[in-house]
């Protein structure tokens, strides 16, 4: 009888459903729940889908391409491999930006998904410089890191949630420790991008707007 090794399984689960493409699309339908504005709901249904298409199914199709002629394998633990996806994402992002996040209609959104941004950029370089920062765990506090500073801003008490999303967190650096994907310098440097860049994000919108 084939013996199973349930702390891999457990890791590997974990790291698929809080992969860092679609920690953007979670955190707006968190963000849509939570906000005390009012939004039309044929607008957030139409946002959600093109979020889906533009930075999930889109990315994952290049994936998909990339992985048939071999530039790149399923874990992309390569910094070079890594760098083709960041550039991807880069443009990806550069397009939700610039085409379907507007700023007066999603005054919140729109700088964290600068910051997201920015951080890929940032992983970018990295990457070309053969460095890999854990993308988890820049997803992941980047999120964190706008639902800190928004809840701030708004003055709404989102502390529950928050205690949720940062265990998850904690639950996915372990996860990614436990797979040997990341050092530890690896998760650390992926945590400073994610929180750094939502901080820079937010102070650049609010001082151009």
């Amino acid at each position: 009888m084939k013996k199973y090794d349930w702390f891999k399984i457990t890791a590997h689960f974990f790291s698929l459903v809080f992969h860092p493409v679609f920690i953007p699309l979670y955190t707006v339908i968190l963000y849509f729940y939570l906000s005390p504005r009012f939004f039309v709901q044929q607008n957030i249904k139409f946002l959600i889908l093109y979020l889906s298409m533009v930075s999930i199914i889109i990315p994952l199709l290049f994936f998909a391409v990339l992985f048939r002629s071999k530039a790149i394998a399923v874990q992309t633990e390569k910094p070079r491999e890594r760098f083709f996806l960041s550039v991807i994402m880069t443009v990806v992002y550069i397009i939700v930006v610039k085409k379907i996040i507007h700023f007066h209609q999603y005054i919140e959104l729109f700088p964290f998904f600068t910051g997201v941004l920015f951080s890929i950029a940032v992983l970018a370089i990295f990457n070309y410089f053969y460095k890999k920062p854990s993308i988890h765990a820049t997803a992941m506090s980047g999120a964190i890191a706008f639902f800190l500073i928004w809840s701030y801003y708004s003055q709404i008490n989102i502390l529950s949630f928050l205690s949720l999303f940062i265990l998850s967190a904690a639950i996915v650096i372990a996860s990614r420790l436990y797979l040997k994907m990341h050092t530890s310098r690896e998760i650390l440097c992926g945590l400073a991008v994610g929180i750094s860049m939502q901080i820079i994000a937010f102070y650049l919108i609010l001082q151009l707007y």
